[in-house]
């Protein structure tokens, strides 16, 4: 692993300083391995040295990674390995499929996680959490750098083995014995280390999937269609977004029905099915022009 402990040095990932990290504890190194992506060479090689330190015991049917520093090496692993593999979004979405696992999967099949770099486990959990939770299996993780600072206990408690490439002690001996580290710096990490053998997960890990959805007025402001903009505006005057579906079978019973409910409805699903196309098109537009200048209430989830 010499070789690339020193390579990760070379393009200064690692860094000696003061770093705060997630966990919220103040470190006197950093790795930021966010800076492989430009390294392709050296990302192909992490990616299969990951992957090749699984043992045969060890089976699994995909990968995700870790987002996002996770990613590009789980993808590269795919790739050059043929895994299939999914991916957990960070906010699901409150449109389309709201899906908080892309890809292709089925119930019960066991799942591989990728992450870059451990310290308390966390980021591994959150991302456990909801891959469990569209009913996969994870038993296992793989990881490039293990700090050493109880993420390895913290994963076993949750079910889950950590197998660590890179111990972070083993690559400041690597890095002082090849002159890249001084004496005291190395002397310094190590007491950090010491010190905080058990960093906790952080609180709040089960809330992992976080869903942001936004209000009427503020979609209003980020609206870039100016007729949905209108509508949203509409939405919140009237503090809702009541619509009716009507199955008529004329444009005349689509007209008297507008009529009766038009105070309290912004748009309309017409069904419409013994019009011709001539007729459908007008009523697409009678229909924006009902919702702009009567100030209706329509659903306009799917605008977003």
């Amino acid at each position: 692993m010499e070789s690339l402990i020193l390579q990760l040095h070379e393009i200064s990932a690692v860094k000696f300083g003061s770093f705060k990290l997630k966990s919220g504890i103040t470190s006197p190194i950093y790795i930021d391995l966010r800076l492989i992506i430009s390294y392709p060479s050296l990302l192909r090689h992490i990616s299969q040295t990951l992957i090749s330190s699984i043992t045969a015991t060890t089976t699994f049917d995909l990968i995700c990674g870790v987002p996002y520093t996770a990613l590009p090496i789980a993808t590269t692993v795919s790739v050059s390995n043929d895994i299939p593999m999914v991916m957990r979004r960070k906010e699901v979405k409150d449109y389309g499929t709201s899906k908080s696992i892309e890809g292709n999967f089925r119930k019960d099949q066991t799942c591989l996680i990728v992450e870059d770099l451990v310290t308390s486990g966390t980021s591994v959990l959150e991302t456990a959490l909801p891959l469990r939770a569209a009913g996969l299996k994870v038993t296992d993780a793989v990881v490039l750098i293990d700090r050493e600072q109880g993420g390895r206990e913290n994963l076993e408690e949750n079910g889950i083995k950590l197998h660590a490439i890179i111990k972070l002690s083993e690559m400041l001996r690597v890095l002082r014995e090849k002159g890249k580290l001084e004496e005291e710096v190395e002397k310094g990490v190590l007491k950090f280390l010491e010190e905080n053998r058990k960093v906790s997960v952080v609180k709040g890990v089960d809330k992992s999937v976080r869903v942001k959805v936004s209000g009427f007025e503020e979609r209003a402001k980020l609206a870039k269609n100016e007729m949905g903009k209108r509508l949203f505006e509409v939405m919140v005057k009237k503090e809702s977004n009541l619509c009716v579906a009507a199955d008529v079978g004329t444009a005349k019973e689509l007209l008297e029905l507008a009529e009766k409910v038009s105070v309290l409805v912004l748009g309309w699903l017409g069904m419409i099915g013994v019009l011709c196309l001539f007729a459908f098109v007008w009523l697409t537009w009678f229909s924006i022009y009902f919702i702009l200048f009567f100030a209706c209430r329509l659903d306009l989830r799917y605008v977003c």
